[in-house]
């Protein structure tokens, strides 16, 4: 068993969002799987990009913003799930005045595989 405390996880800052590492492939003893949570700030867009191995699952806790999945816009709700695949080209875009926040379960994650348009 392991509980993992939020409040005992720094955030990550990156270009367009921050990050939450809560499990990563050693905690798992899973390679190439990772468990965190996104925080994209009030106007803040993580610019498009996609993987080339990686799925992503998305579990959002918000709706404060909205994706572009190869070039469709996908609004969601919270508890929805939204699953990006290998390929999918995708931007995260908060417009509104509060923090998006949702959950991202990464299966074949590998650092190097992120490729921006």
């Amino acid at each position: 068993m392991k509980l993992i405390k939020s409040d005992e996880k720094k955030w990550l800052e990156k270009q367009g969002y921050s990050k939450k590492i809560y499990l990563n492939e050693n905690d798992l003893n899973r390679k190439g799987e990772l468990v965190q949570k996104i925080k994209i700030k009030p106007g803040e867009i993580a610019e498009s990009h996609y993987h080339k191995k990686q799925t992503e699952i998305f579990y959002f806790l918000n709706n404060n913003g909205y994706y572009i999945i190869n070039d469709k816009k996908v609004f969601v709700k919270p508890e929805d799930v939204l699953v990006v695949e290998p390929g999918d080209k995708h931007v995260t875009i908060n417009n509104t005045d509060k923090d998006f926040l949702y959950m991202v379960f990464k299966f074949n994650y590998d650092e190097k595989d992120i490729f921006w348009d």
